[in-house]
């Protein structure tokens, strides 16, 4: 495909999405076919993005009135099933990292959905416990948040939800 050829998004060529001829000439021919025949919407870590983008978005449309992300929430479960957890166990536990970590567990406490004690032992560290109001964040989302978690896999066929959740943990497995 010529670059006089190359179309929009809207299918129309435009001079102005057209590479200039130095940068279309540095490319070489093996790179200009791929860039020829390059979808998007067939590249999966794109499509998982927008997956994500998505999921969050109907989180945040169905718990608005809560004020809470699903990272939050992610936090309360976790600190709920493991007290005393530290915000650095915390990070391991969520996959994020640690300064991520710290900033929601601070917005969290001042929130008062969590509290942060000192460990014993070691001055440095705090152990994380849900506060009474993150109990009572956690009764007022948990019972709707199984309804949003259907919701998002509603566009699936029927009967590939778990073929499709296991896929998905094989992506984020950790390698051994």
């Amino acid at each position: 495909m010529s670059s006089s050829s190359r179309r929009t998004a809207t299918g129309k060529a435009s001079a102005s999405s057209l590479p200039s001829r130095g940068a279309e000439a540095a490319l070489t021919a093996p790179v200009r076919s791929i860039l020829d025949r390059f979808r998007l919407e067939d590249v999966v870590s794109h499509l998982l993005r927008r997956a994500h983008f998505a999921a969050e978005e109907r989180f945040s449309r169905e718990f608005a009135d809560e004020q809470i992300t699903p990272r939050q929430k992610a936090t309360l479960v976790a600190i709920y099933q493991r007290p005393g957890l530290s915000q650095n166990m915390l990070a391991e536990h969520l996959f994020l990292d640690r300064n991520t970590v710290a900033e929601m567990v601070k917005r969290l406490v001042e929130r008062h959905l969590l509290e942060r004690r000192p460990a014993p032992g070691d001055r440095r560290a705090y152990e994380l416990f849900l506060a009474p109001d993150g109990a009572a964040m956690l009764n007022r989302v948990m019972t709707r948040d199984a309804s949003v978690e259907r919701a998002i896999l509603q566009r699936l066929p029927k009967g590939a939800e778990k073929k499709f959740m296991k896929c998905l943990r094989l992506i984020v497995q950790t390698p051994h």
